[in-house]
């Protein structure tokens, strides 16, 4: 027998591997939905997340430093368009919360933060932190999986940044946050006018990343994606070729900010609450000063943010 029409080669270690990981994750989610339902729901979610992730090294910091230093524009095209679809999703879901933007109530799960200077300066220490990492937290902790040891200094930083804030936040929200209006575009514009607005703007930046990345690099991006032709094969080939692309090569990043946006969607959706990275951060980081005997404060917010 041609050993390329194998269903399975043994030196395929990572489809095993793969497939074993996958019936495993299966088996746990119905031993937890009985009697923890909504945990088995995120342990799913966290899991197709943590493997799109992976697999398309997805990361907002690279996107955006690939770009500025190189002009190679995939990542940061297929964070555009993730934005785009969770755009329209997220705006299905809300609207079923409040018809009415007008009255300016704002859905509890919509996190709107207030808008002020304290952005801009969080985001420019943050950005500068992140690309003296290498990765955005995301990419830290799938970095951390793939066996990255430096990543652990990385998340270590992360974990006394947040227990920072923990610690000064009594502060900074009271006497300032709080008082920083939150802008909400359905408020103003109605829910057609917002997103009509947001999709806009994100075809606008598409479009220029798109003709500066030709003006630096008349190619285009150099991608290290596999990129496997269509052939007329057998069902056991095509098997085979199918788990292959699965857990062996990288996914096109395009494709995994389709993705990602959809799961985020359906999160949103099913759970009442989207894709986040810092809350779990904090939770963390209580944990690391509940162990070292110096338990944090109690954060205060309000219902939104």
């Amino acid at each position: 027998m041609n050993r390329n029409s194998k269903l399975l080669r043994f030196d395929d270690w990572r489809i095993w591997l793969g497939l074993l990981i996958f019936i495993a994750a299966v088996i746990i989610f119905f031993a937890l939905n009985p009697g923890y339902p909504r945990l088995a729901i995120f342990w799913i979610f966290g899991l197709a997340f943590g493997f799109v992730l992976q697999r398309t090294q997805f990361c907002f910091v690279s996107g955006f430093s690939n770009f500025y230093i190189f002009r190679y524009s995939r990542m940061l095209k297929g964070i555009l368009a993730g934005l785009a679809i969770a755009t329209i999703g997220f705006t299905i879901i809300m609207y079923l919360s409040v018809p009415d933007p007008s009255s300016g109530n704002i859905p509890a799960t919509a996190h709107v933060a207030p808008l002020g200077w304290h952005l801009v300066l969080a985001g420019v220490i943050f950005g500068t932190g992140m690309i003296l990492a290498g990765s955005c937290i995301v990419g830290t902790l799938y970095r951390i999986g793939e066996g990255a040891i430096k990543a652990l200094v990385s998340l270590l930083g992360i974990l006394i940044g947040m227990a920072l804030l923990l610690y000064t936040w009594g502060w900074w929200w009271p006497n300032y946050i709080s008082q920083v209006p939150r802008v909400w575009l359905p408020q103003h514009l109605g829910w057609f006018g917002s997103v009509l607005l947001t999709l806009t703007v994100l075809g606008l930046l598409y479009v220029i990343v798109h003709f500066l990345e030709l003006r630096r690099n008349p190619k285009g991006d150099l991608s290290i994606e596999a990129k496997v032709g269509l052939q007329t094969m057998g069902i056991r080939a095509c098997l085979t070729n199918t788990l292959k692309r699965v857990f062996k090569p990288y996914w096109p990043v395009m494709l995994g900010g389709i993705i990602l946006a959809l799961i985020n969607v359906i999160e949103y959706w099913a759970v009442g609450r989207p894709w986040g990275i810092t809350g779990e951060i904090s939770s963390w980081s209580t944990g690391m000063l509940n162990f070292l005997g110096i338990p944090p404060p109690q954060v205060i917010t309000v219902p939104g943010t």
